[in-house]
């Protein structure tokens, strides 16, 4: 029987209680020290400490010497426990960040698309190709046959509220794209193919611009499926303000890090993760006492799906009212 990959290879626990507290998959090239920071976005731990090798039969216990916590090397897979950076210094609390990883609304590829037909235009011409995977489309720029391949946004449509709320238009400098329609503009997505979108939009890859744009697999799976250490591609020659925004990148990055690094690598809770072939396939959506939809993962999903409908309705409508004062403008 063809061994499983498990979720994890990288498995971290707290000495004060033996838990675990964070982890990935390492696919290989993610440093003790890029590793240790994604500790600290998702753990706040009060005193210095340092990462150890933990014992095979406890948790709690340190099984090997110290980990440079700013070494560049190749943190190896296996178990480690969050101890003291001081022999001295009192039992370690480790606490996890309240934060948790923004939903994304997934019926408009499934049920409709929200998206500006204009954004899929620029997008498709800017690209031509998986940015994830580097694959072609057949014909090129030319070509009329995108099957297989999606305009991805980075931020998620159904977040307009979050959007505004942290500024994010400023990152925004397309200077193609009308004033109020920024979640649309050129700079907020890229070409991918169907597979990458839907983990791009499960949070399982990233693409990380201070590592060069490099691409970040969290989760184990087949190698030979996965774009792990392959580099977003960004088209040579073009100005920053028609490429993809580093800091929605970034962003969407950090999303990553809360999904699959922080806390245990399965749910303590009983609840499973949104599957939208499942929940959103025929019979799937089902509001009754005891189905996903009624869980507290369901309904939060279930605002994300309607946030998201809902922007597209005020999109398009928006995108009328612009034409008609523009039509007006133009008569008078």
């Amino acid at each position: 029987m063809e061994e499983e990959i498990p979720k994890r290879n990288v498995h971290v626990f707290s000495a004060s209680d033996g838990k675990e507290v964070a982890g990935f998959f390492q696919h290989g090239g993610v440093s003790i020290s890029t590793f240790v920071k994604w500790i600290n976005d998702v753990c706040y731990i009060p005193v210095d400490w340092t990462l150890y090798p933990c014992q095979f039969d406890n948790n709690r216990a340190i099984g090997g010497e110290a980990l440079d916590s700013t070494s560049t090397g190749e943190i190896q897979p296996g178990r480690y426990v969050i101890q003291p950076a001081t022999p001295e210094s009192e039992q370690i609390s480790v606490f996890l960040t309240p934060d948790t990883p923004r939903a994304r609304a997934f019926s408009g590829n499934y049920t409709y698309t929200p998206d500006d037909t204009n954004f899929v235009k620029r997008i498709r011409s800017r690209d031509a190709r998986c940015c994830i995977t580097g694959e072609r489309v057949p014909g090129g720029v030319a070509s009329r046959n995108y099957t297989g391949f999606e305009a991805a946004h980075i931020f998620p449509l159904n977040e307009t509220d979050i959007w505004n709320g942290l500024g994010y238009k400023r990152f925004i400098q397309d200077d193609e794209i009308d004033p109020g329609f920024e979640l649309n503009s050129i700079q907020q997505g890229f070409l991918c193919s169907s597979t990458e979108h839907r983990l791009f939009g499960e949070y399982s890859i990233g693409v990380n611009p201070a590592d060069g744009y490099r691409i970040y697999d969290f989760v184990g799976r087949d190698p030979s499926r996965s774009p792990h250490g392959k580099f977003f591609y960004r088209k040579p020659g073009l100005e920053q303000r028609y490429l993809p925004s580093p800091e929605l990148l970034r962003d969407h990055f950090h999303q990553c890090i809360l999904r699959h690094v922080k806390g245990a690598a399965e749910a303590t809770e009983p609840e499973r993760y949104f599957d939208p072939d499942i929940d959103l396939g025929a019979g799937g959506f089902n509001l009754v006492t005891g189905s996903w939809w009624s869980s507290s993962n369901g309904k939060k999903q279930l605002e994300a799906e309607l946030a998201g409908r809902l922007w597209g309705v005020v999109n398009a409508q928006n995108r009328l009212q612009s034409s008609s004062d523009q039509q007006e403008s133009q008569q008078s």
